[in-house]
């Protein structure tokens, strides 16, 4: 079948509720240092634990950025290693739909996946399913 439209991940698939939006309290502006990539509205960050720079999370990943801890709100090309600044959310209380968050392919079963909303969670950030 023929594609006859496509479109990129918005905002509103993603954020679902925040506190107090216009104050931009649960965002922050963070310095991602990764691969060259763009990375799309939802897609989940970890943070390296020597550099608190943020970079994609990966489930494989032996420098702290395994654990979840942001989510971009903002899609944006990132150049290869080279710090550029990236709006997230980053704390909540806030609530996001699983089906609109970006997870990297290493987070390949439930349990995996699991882990990343159980530490989106602990920062207050609640994932649910939405219809």
């Amino acid at each position: 079948m023929a594609v006859i439209a496509t479109d990129t991940p918005r905002f509103s698939n993603v954020v679902k509720g925040e506190l107090w939006p216009e104050l931009a309290y649960c965002r922050a502006v963070v310095t991602v240092n990764d691969a060259a990539a763009t990375l799309k509205v939802g897609t989940v960050l970890g943070k390296v634990t020597v550099s608190g720079k943020y970079k994609v999370a990966v489930e494989t990943a032996t420098d702290g950025s395994k654990v979840a801890d942001a989510i971009v709100i903002q899609q944006i090309d990132i150049p290869a290693t080279t710090d550029t600044k990236v709006l997230v959310l980053l704390k909540g209380p806030a609530v996001v739909s699983k089906g609109g968050l970006t997870l990297d392919a290493s987070y390949d079963n439930d349990t995996k996946k699991n882990a990343v909303y159980a530490a989106l969670e602990a920062k207050g950030i609640k994932v649910i399913e939405t219809v």
